[in-house]
Order: structure tokens, then sequence, then C-alpha cells
């Protein structure tokens, strides 16, 4: 302990005495280590961090799933799960819903989770005020009622301690409100909810029969049994999936391609984010080897200057062993404080992260640091302090005390190696930068291509809301038809409106799909019939979006509920179903429609899955044939679009003083918003490129700073024997792109096979995008060439006389 308390204060000694190299190593490492942290941080919140329920690693997601990804359930498959499946001690479902909350302030629109009685229990989630649902509140002739999350009943009901009992009217119906949950525990997986209520069996304006027939709109959780696996689950699962098909043959998701799989609840909360979180964490892991590959360049700078103390402290009698140790100290040290700059750094950078990109992260996960996170930043520290600090260590170690203190003989030999071990770590330096530069400028083109992506409808001055009718007041098709009806009477006479329209969903989203049956096409059972996306629309909804219909005609006044089906299909529908034909005037039978629909029209595609995927099949339904009350009203203005949210939202009033309106956005910022994940991926890992980058060039000229200033007197005889300065300048730089060469032969090897990772983050882009590959090279040729231009001519400027002296 002793011998450690006397390294340290040494070690702060050299520190002090040098304070400008000092500032610049902490600051370097501490860069590094903060953006490890930050991201750690996330990492944790996301990966490791366990979820705050009871045994959470026994609970698993059932989710019904085929080539096209997964699917919600239906109440049939949960019902056979939770009554037959023997490897799990309870199953639980949820839906998300919207209801209109009433009679306490104004009106809202408030997310809700339909929930099943053992939700709660199952989870062991206690609630903070009441008690949780019982098994009669969750079935149909139960008494209606809900509970409530804590910041609903601290912001809605300021915190009323008395709540327990009081009502609340979700669309027109009393609520009882039996409970408030904790505060400190969150619902991930669920997504936002304010409300919760035990009416799992209901789902806003769809009847319990149509919900019977096969409607997917729940999600199931469930817990292993103690003595079971999740492979043991999954087998019994896909027992029971044939029980399924055999027991439901005409139900939409009876197709043999359907299966049901358990998967880890992380799985749920997480999805696609594992990716980008882990390749983030490697791209910030390389920072952190390039700092310590710059510092320890640094200490071999500073080594020579320490050749003497090291030798008289040998002859002295020190070992070598206590020479490293002493050594490693130092490093050590300094690594620490770095680390201690580096908490902060962090938390400044994951407080802009969730900031910048909360949209990407899962709702309900608490992102912040915790006893891991600072576990972690202590380990890189002390890792990071090992990994700079050895080789300069060893090198000064392994040098001969006399020739140091003659300063000559092996004295040159130990700078040579010293500049030879320096060499290798710039190398390394512009390698790993090189591979994080390629793989941001991926990222960088596929967004630009992303940019440019014309998505089939015009999206200026379009500003849209979402209007949710409550079941109870609007029950009935036609009463949701006259509603609509009236507001887009209402709105399209608005000054400044050019036109309105109605749409079930919004550009570049879909939110119902159904098994269609073309004329021409086998007759086969309904589960076995293609499944397109079915939009319902009033007319005037594709002049609104500027929409080009290709042939046919678009929806009239007409085509109410009383005329015969008709729809319009998408140009992919066409080449899909009928690319020989002429679509106009054939058939189709939508759904469980007893009559087909006749098709009126062909519109142009559109981008209907996000604008990265190909437009999907879809097919078009005047809005009275396929009422629905939760739509979204669209209005293009002749003005800017948010001068008009205060008269549309008075008209709505106008015709329900009760109705709320929400969700109030431009179609560009939909477009916007489409956009947001890989912006957010690929910003960030610029971020950490050009940090990469911009030590790497820091490397190159320390190198070569340091190579001159130890080859001065060597540069001085050259010049006095004839040699020009046009020489000596060709001679250093050569020097400093030889070094950057061989870094780029190494990273761009390196990234030939680590961007296949990639492949999935990228739009129409390669992960061996041949541009990214050329021209990432170049750019680092013309940095490494500025970079050793200016010792080079630092080079020129040696006096012979004063070298030779």
């Amino acid at each position: 302990m002793q011998a450690l308390l006397r390294n340290l204060r040494f070690a702060l000694r050299l520190l002090f005495k040098n304070p400008g190299f000092t500032a610049v190593t902490i600051l370097t490492l501490a860069l590094g280590i903060g953006a490890n942290t930050a991201i750690f941080t996330v990492t944790s919140a996301l990966l490791l961090r366990p979820f705050p329920y009871r045994d959470p690693q026994q609970l698993v997601g059932i989710t019904p799933r085929d080539h096209n990804g997964d699917r919600p359930s239906t109440l049939i498959r949960y019902e056979l799960v939770r009554d037959a499946g023997q490897s799990f001690q309870s199953v639980a479902v949820w839906a998300n819903d919207n209801l209109n909350l009433t009679g306490s302030g104004e009106p809202i629109q408030v997310p809700i989770a339909r929930v099943s009685p053992s939700f709660f229990s199952m989870l062991g989630v206690r609630p903070q005020l009441g008690r949780i649902f019982t098994e009669e509140e969750g079935r149909p002739e139960g008494k209606p009622v809900v509970m409530l999350t804590d910041s609903v009943w601290r912001n809605r009901f300021h915190a009323d301690r008395n709540i327990v009992d009081q009502t609340l009217t979700l669309d027109g119906i009393p609520q009882t409100i039996v409970g408030v949950l904790p505060a400190n525990v969150d619902f991930p997986f669920v997504g936002q909810a304010d409300v919760w209520t035990p009416r799992y069996f209901e789902f806003s304006l769809m009847s319990p029969q149509r919900l019977r027939l096969g409607v997917g709109y729940l999600a199931v959780i469930a817990r292993l049994r103690p003595e079971k696996t999740l492979q043991q689950a999954n087998a019994e699962l896909a027992l029971l999936n044939q029980r399924y098909r055999e027991q439901n043959p005409s139900a939409p998701d009876s197709d043999p391609a359907m299966k049901m799989v358990a998967d880890p609840i992380r799985d749920l909360v997480v999805g696609d984010v594992r990716g980008k979180v882990l390749m983030l964490s490697a791209a910030v892991g390389l920072v952190l080897l390039i700092a310590c590959a710059n510092v320890a360049s640094l200490l071999l700078s500073r080594a020579l200057a320490r050749k003497r103390e090291i030798a008289v402290r040998t002859a002295l009698g020190a070992s070598r062993a206590t020479l490293v140790w002493q050594l490693l100290t130092e490093s050590m040290l300094l690594a620490l404080v770095a680390g201690m700059l580096g908490i902060g750094l962090s938390w400044i950078a994951t407080r802009a992260l969730l900031a910048w990109g909360a949209s990407q992260l899962p709702e309900g996960v608490p992102i912040g640091m915790d006893l891991r996170v600072l576990l972690f930043t202590l380990l890189i520290s002390v890792l990071a302090g090992i990994i700079f600090g050895t080789i300069p260590a060893l090198q000064l170690a392994r040098s001969d005390p006399n020739s140091s203190l003659r300063d000559e003989g092996r004295g040159l030999s130990v700078g040579h190696t010293h500049a030879r071990m320096k060499n290798l770590l710039v190398v390394t330096q512009v390698a790993l930068s090189l591979l994080l530069v390629i793989g941001s400028g991926l990222l960088l083109r596929s967004f630009m291509r992303l940019l440019r992506v014309d998505p089939g409808f015009d999206s200026e001055n379009v500003l849209t809301m979402n209007v949710s009718l409550p079941s109870v007041k609007y029950s009935k098709p036609e009463q949701q038809t006259a509603f609509f009806d009236e507001v887009l009477r209402r709105v399209s006479a608005l000054p400044g409106v050019r036109s309105t329209a109605t749409s079930a969903t919004l550009p570049l989203h879909f939110i119902r799909i159904a098994p269609v049956l073309p004329e021409g096409q086998p007759n086969v059972p309904l589960s076995q019939r293609p499944v397109v996306d079915v939009e319902a629309v009033s007319p005037q909804w594709f002049q609104t979006l500027r929409v080009p219909l290709r042939s046919g005609r678009d929806f009239t006044a007409a085509d109410n509920a009383q005329a015969p089906k008709v729809v319009v299909v998408n140009e992919t529908f066409v080449r899909q179903f009928w690319p020989n034909d002429n679509p106009i005037g054939k058939h189709m039978i939508v759904g469980r429609w007893p009559d087909p629909a006749e098709v009126v029209g062909i519109a142009a595609d559109i981008k209907n899955k996000g604008l990265e995927p190909d437009p999907q099949p879809q097919i078009y339904l005047p809005f009275p044939q396929l009422p629905w009350g939760n739509m979204n009203l669209l209005i293009r203005t002749a003005v800017a679009p948010r001068s008009v949210v205060s008269a549309v939202r008075a008209q709505i009033h106008a015709v329900d003083a009760d109705q709320p309106v929400m969700k109030i956005q431009t179609v560009n910022d939909l477009m916007d918003s489409s956009r947001s994940e890989p912006r957010f991926t690929m910003l960030l890992l610029t971020v950490f490129s050009a940090t990469a980058l911009v030590l790497a060039v820091i490397g190159i000229y320390g190198v070569l700073s340091y190579s001159v200033a130890q080859r001065r007197q060597e540069f001085g005889i050259r010049l006095a024997l004839g040699a020009e300065r046009e020489d000596i300048l060709r001679l250093v730089v050569r020097h400093g792109l030889m070094l950057a060469i061989a870094g780029i032969v190494l990273g761009l090897t390196a990234a030939l096979f680590l961007t296949r990772l990639m492949a999935t983050m990228l739009y129409k882009v390669g992960s061996r995008d041949l541009a990214t590959f050329l021209l990432t090279p170049l750019l680092f040729v013309a940095i490494a060439l500025l970079a050793s231009y200016l010792p080079a001519r630092r080079a020129t400027k040696v006096n012979p006389i004063e070298a030779l002296r």
C-alpha cells in the first residue's frame, strides 16, 4: 500500500509538472470514455436492466407470425392458449385503444390499455391506491371499472387520494376508478396508456360478434412454469396452432404459414432497436480505441524525454517490474481522472440523446445512470489506462541504462523502436477511423436517397388531425357518416381551405388489412386468400393529396351505403392480380362481404408502409361503405396549414361540443417522422466517425512532428550535403502518406467484411457501395497530405549550421 501511495504522489507531481500534456491526454480520453458511457447508459436500460416485475426472466410474449412478420392475436387464439397451454402459469392480453374522456375539464382523447384481469397479478404489480381488477370485472356483464396511471392521477385529478370509487366518463360510459398504478413501474411493451380497463373483449367501433370472427387486435403475454423452457413452450404452441387451424378453418389467420412463437419479453420492448444500439456501441468502442492509440502515441513521444530519469532509477536499483508498475500507475491515474470527466460528459450526452432521439427509443424504459453504468465507466477507464499505458511502460523499462546515461549507442535504437511503435499506432488509428467513416458514409448516402423518395402524393400545405367518435354516442354507421359529412361541409367552406377529405389512416401508414378474392383468381378459403391494405376514404381524398388516377373515376357522393360496392385499386394491385387485363369493371370479394365490389378506378402507387418499403397492393373503398369512427381529417390549404387549426377545431365543436381533436400535424411532419430513425442513426455515427477522423489526423500530425524533431540533425546534414528543401518536404510527406495508405488498406479490408452487418439499415445502397469505398479513402489521403504538410514545412526550415552544432 505504501508503494502504491508513493507511486501516486510521484505520478501527481509529474502530471502537475506538465499541465499541457496532462490536459490534452485527459480530454482525449474523456471524450472516448464519455461517448462509451452515454451509449452504454442506453444499452444497459434496453438490454441489461431487469424489468421491475416478479421473475421477469419467466415472462414471454406470444405472437402469431408469418412471412410478412408479426400479427396481432385474435380473441379465440388467446382463449385457446389460456385454457389449453400447459407450459404457462398464467396468460394475459392487452390491446391499445383510444377513448374520449369527458366530464372532468376539457374533453380529451386518452390512450387506454384493455387488459385481461390477470395482467397485473401475473406481473406482480400492486397499485399505490386501491386494488387491481377482479375476474368478474373482466367479463361482459362485469361492472365498468378503470385504473389510472400515476401521471393522469396527478395531472388530471390533482393527486386526490380519495380518487378510488369516484367515476369518470369514457366514450359516454361512467367508469368506476378502482386503483392508481405506482409511479415507478412502466409497461414499455404496452406503449402509451393513461387509463387501464379490464374489458379486453371489446374494441372501439367493433362489435363483439365481429371480434369473434377473427379480428386481430390483441397482444399476448405469458409466464412460463418454472420447470418449462422456452423451447418446450414453442413446441407446445406449434401443437396449439395446429389445433387452432383445425377448429377455425374459416378464420382469416388460419393460414398454414401462420405460426405462434414465444419470445422473451425483452424482445417485445426492444424490437429492431437492438441491432442499432449494438452497432453504435461498437462505433464508440472504436472511438475509445483510437483515443487510446492517440494517448499511447503521446506517451511514447514523452518517453524519450524520460529515458535518463528511468536510467538513473534503474542504476539506483529499481527493478523492471517496479518501473512498469510506476509507469502504469501514471497511466491509470490519467485514465481515472478522464473517467470522472467522462461521466460528466456522458450525462450531458445522454440528456441530449434522449431529447434528440426520444421518438427512436421504446416508450416507458427509464434511461439514466445507475450503479451498473458507473461500474462500466470504471472498468473501461481501467482498461483504457492499461491499453495506452502498457506499450510505453514496457518500451521504457527495456531501455539500456548505460546507453541512456551516455546518450549514445542504444539510445538511438530505442528512439527507432519508439518511432516504429508510434507508426503502428497511427496506422491502427487510420484503419479504425476509415471503418467508421465508411459506415457513416453508407448511412449518409442511404439517407440522401431517402430524402429524394417520391411518396406518390403532394405533402405541401396539407394539415391532418384525428377525430375518434365515442362508440356509444355514434354506434350506428349512418351516425358516423353523418358526422364526418357535416364536418367536411363546414371545413370546406372556411377561408384558405382548398379541399378536404377523411381517411381511416394517415399517409405512409396502414391500419387495416383484409383478405380479397380478385376476379379470375382461384376460389380458395378465406384464410388462404391474399391479404392487402384496405383504406376507407371520402370523395376528394385523391384530389386533396393529389394522387393521380391512372384510369377510371374517383368516388362520389352517390357511392353511399345503399349503392353497389365499389373500389379503387392501386397500380401494384393491378400488376399482381391483373397484369394483362383492364381492371376497370372487374370485381373482387373483400373480406367477408357477401357481394363482390366493382373496380371503378386505378390510382397511382403511393408509399403506404413508410418511405423505405415499396408500395404494397392496396384497395380504396368509399367511407360510407366501410364506416369507421376513428378517422383522420385532411385539409389542403392555400395558407400556412397550422393557421387554420383554430377555425377547423371550432367547426368540429360546432357539430359536437364534446368531441376532442387530437394529433394535429402536417403531412410534411409525417414525412420527417418517417425519416427520423435513419436520420438519428446516421447523425450519431457521423459524430463518432468525425471524432475518430480528428483523432486520426492528430495522430498523423503528432507522429510526423515527433519524427521531424527526432531527425532534425539528419535533415541538417542532408541540407548541408546539398539536398533541396523540396526533397525534405517530399520525404516527410511521403512518410505520412505511407502511414495513411497502410491504414487505408487495413480499414478497407475490415470494411468489406463488417459493413455487411449494416445491410438492413440501408435504403437502396449496397453495403459495399462503390462510391463510398472510393471517395472515403481519397478523403483520408487528402487529410493525410494536409496533416503531413505542416510538419514537413517545419522540416524544410531547419538551419543546417544549428542542426550540426
